[in-house]
């Protein structure tokens, strides 16, 4: 999704109070750590009760943000994901839900498609410093603080390059959106979900 106008931001916002992850690890408890973690119960699964529960969280006024992740989202049956979706249809800008999966295939297309949905590289580790070299990172931080008005120069200067000029930017890219996912997975900041949006479609 480009994000040409306040309209676009707007509705990048409101999709991303819901995200899905599907991640390559099974270890979720240092992804979003000031968040509210929730995990299925004792039969593995989330039942319509287990939903309810936290459905609970969100009733109300809500004045600052609140993350709720549930991992291991996709062992929610069909009667707790329509629960789910009753909850969703409760709008509050200040609560942000998140799955974190193994298989994404597994969560209902109904819930899929009132989220943004996000897939990390099966080598990659969240707890792990991107596998990039230094100078690339520090090309892709600059890129990453680059303003509108400061792209084209930015971009020149890496069409330049006497290299390949086509798989430096898409490294450049690459690394950037690894920075994205780690930031976000660290802080729980919407604005790098935002900009992981135009990135992944840069990158495609």
């Amino acid at each position: 999704m480009r994000l040409n106008s306040d309209e676009d931001c707007a509705k990048v916002s409101q999709k991303t109070g819901f995200a899905i992850f599907e991640l390559p690890e099974s270890d979720f408890s240092t992804i979003l750590p000031k968040a509210n973690h929730f995990k299925p119960n004792e039969k593995g699964i989330y039942a319509k009760e287990d939903i309810k529960t936290i459905s609970g969280l969100v009733h109300g006024k809500q004045h600052d943000d609140l993350i709720i992740v549930l991992e291991n989202a996709e062992t929610m049956n069909e009667s707790a994901a329509n629960t789910f979706l009753k909850t969703l249809e409760e709008p509050n800008d200040h609560i942000h839900f998140v799955f974190l999966v193994k298989n994404a295939s597994e969560i209902l297309p109904t819930i899929k498609s009132r989220a943004h949905n996000y897939y990390l590289p099966k080598n990659t580790k969240i707890s792990d410093p991107p596998q990039i070299d230094s100078k690339t990172i520090a090309i892709a931080k600059q890129y990453l603080a680059c303003k509108p008005e400061e792209l084209p120069s930015f971009c020149g200067k890496i069409a330049k390059t006497k290299d390949d000029a086509r798989g430096k930017a898409l490294e450049i890219v690459d690394a950037a959106i690894q920075l994205l996912y780690k930031s976000y997975f660290v802080t729980g900041n919407q604005q790098f979900l935002h900009k992981l949006d135009s990135l992944i479609k840069a990158q495609e």
